[in-house]
C-alpha cells in the first residue's frame, strides 16, 4: 500500500489533508514555495522551493508514492514533471481548465450546462466600448489568478470601469446574475469511476470573501438533486479523479455554473463535523482508488470564516458542545486573510445561522 502521499501546497487545506493522512497511518510530504505554511507542523516532511525547480521536483517525486495538490495555482507543467516519475491520479487536465475562467466556462458551456453570458476582453480594443456593447451590469475579472474578490470589478454603471488595466493580462467580462442563492457542490470520483457527492452547501459572502456556509443548503429537493446531477455530469465529462468543488448561482429554479476548483474547498469545512468522513478523508480515499460510499450525515453545520480582523473575537473562545473552533496556525493576522473557521452545530439550522451571524 502507498505510504508516502505528496501534496503540492501547504496551506490550511494541506494542513487538514495531513491530519486525514495521519489518522490512517500514512505519511504526508508537502511541497511549497513558502517556509511559513500551516501544514508544516503536521507534515511528515516538507520540501520548500520554486515550483519550477527541476532538481527539487525530482527529489520530491522520488520521495512519494502518490502525488496530489491542495490549491489550483500550481503550474501544471510541474505536475507533469512529477507524473513522469510517480503516480499522480488527478493529473493536470482539470487543473489547467480551472486555472483560467475563460477555459473552464467555455468547457462547461460545451456540456450544455447554463453559464452566465461572457466574452473575452480584447486588450487591443477600447474597454468602455466593449463593456457598453456587452451591457450593464456586468463583472470584469482577470481570467486567472483572482480569488476572494481580488482581480474583480463589479460594473453597475460607466464610472465603475477601472482605469489602467494591465494590458498583458487576460480578462473576462461576465453577465452579473441577480441570483437568489450561491450554492456549491463537492463531487468526488475515484480511479474506478465511482462517484459521490456531498449535499449542496449555501454560501454567504461579504466583500467577495466567503463569510458563512450552511450545510445542507436551505433549498428544495429539486434544486438539491439538480446540483448533484450537474456536478456528476461535469465530473464524468472531465474524467475527474479526486475532489471537485463547483459553485452555482440559483435563479428561478435554475442553476448557473460559476466556477470550479479540483481540490477541497472552504465551503465544505463543515464536513469536518457534519459527516462521518470529511472532504479531506474522501480526497485521500479517491486518489488511493479506495471504494467510495456516500458519507453518513451526522448533523447540520453552519461554518463561519475567521478573518484576520476577527482575532480579538476568538482569542478567548474555546470549542464546546455548540461549536468547534479551528485555527490554522498562520503567523500573521492580516485583514481579510482566512485565519481559521468555526463550525456551529445542532438540530435547528436557523438557530445555527443566527449564532454565526451574531458571533
Amino acid at each position: 500500500m502507498s505510504k508516502n502521499i505528496g501534496i503540492f501546497g501547504g496551506g490550511q487545506l494541506g494542513k487538514f489533508l495531513c491530519e486525514a493522512l495521519k489518522k490512517r497511518g500514512l505519511n504526508s510530504i508537502i511541497y511549497d514555495t513558502n517556509e511559513d505554511i500551516c501544514a508544516k507542523e503536521g507534515a511528515t516532511k516538507v520540501f520548500i522551493g520554486d515550483f519550477f525547480n527541476e532538481g527539487l521536483l525530482e527529489r520530491f517525486s522520488e520521495e512519494i508514492d502518490i502525488g496530489s495538490y491542495e490549491f489550483e495555482n500550481i503550474p501544471y507543467n510541474s505536475i507533469e514533471k512529477v507524473k513522469e516519475k510517480t503516480e499522480f491520479p488527478q493529473g493536470s487536465k482539470i487543473l489547467y481548465l480551472s486555472q483560467n475562467r475563460l477555459r473552464e466556462k467555455s468547457k462547461v458551456k460545451e456540456m450544455g450546462i447554463k453559464v452566465p453570458s461572457f466574452i473575452k476582453i480584447d486588450n487591443e480594443k477600447n474597454l468602455k466600448g466593449q463593456i457598453k456593447d456587452f451591457g450593464l451590469p456586468c463583472i470584469l475579472k482577470t481570467a486567472s489568478g483572482g480569488y476572494d474578490g481580488k482581480g474583480q470589478w463589479v460594473i453597475e454603471e460607466e464610472k465603475d470601469i477601472p482605469e489602467n488595466l494591465d494590458l498583458n493580462a487576460e480578462y473576462i467580462l461576465e453577465e452579473k446574475i441577480k441570483f437568489e442563492k450561491e450554492l456549491s457542490c463537492m463531487v468526488i470520483r475515484n480511479k474506478q469511476g465511482e462517484i459521490i457527492t456531498f449535499p449542496l452547501a449555501e454560501n454567504i459572502h461579504e466583500h467577495g470573501i466567503l463569510k458563512i456556509s450552511i450545510m445542507p443548503a436551505q433549498i428544495d429537493n429539486k434544486v438539491m438533486n439538480l446540483g448533484r446531477e450537474l456536478a456528476i455530469k461535469i465530473a464524468k465529462n472531465l474524467e475527474l479523479i479526486g475532489p471537485l468543488a463547483i459553485e452555482f448561482f440559483l435563479k428561478d429554479g435554475e442553476l448557473y455554473f460559476n466556477e470550479m476548483a479540483p481540490r477541497p474547498h472552504n465551503s465544505f469545512h463543515s464536513t469536518l463535523d457534519a459527516f462521518e468522513e470529511s472532504q479531506f478523508d474522501l480526497h485521500i480515499k479517491s486518489i488511493l482508488g479506495e471504494k467510495l460510499v456516500e458519507p453518513k450525515f451526522l448533523k447540520p453545520v453552519v461554518m463561519l470564516n475567521i478573518l484576520g480582523e476577527d482575532r480579538e473575537k476568538v482569542v478567548n473562545e474555546t470549542s464546546d458542545k455548540l461549536k468547534k473552533i479551528y485555527i490554522y496556525g498562520k503567523k500573521e493576522w492580516k485583514k481579510a486573510r482566512k485565519m481559521g473557521h468555526i463550525n456551529f452545530f445542532g438540530k435547528d439550522i436557523g438557530e445555527l445561522i443566527n449564532m454565526a451571524k451574531k458571533f
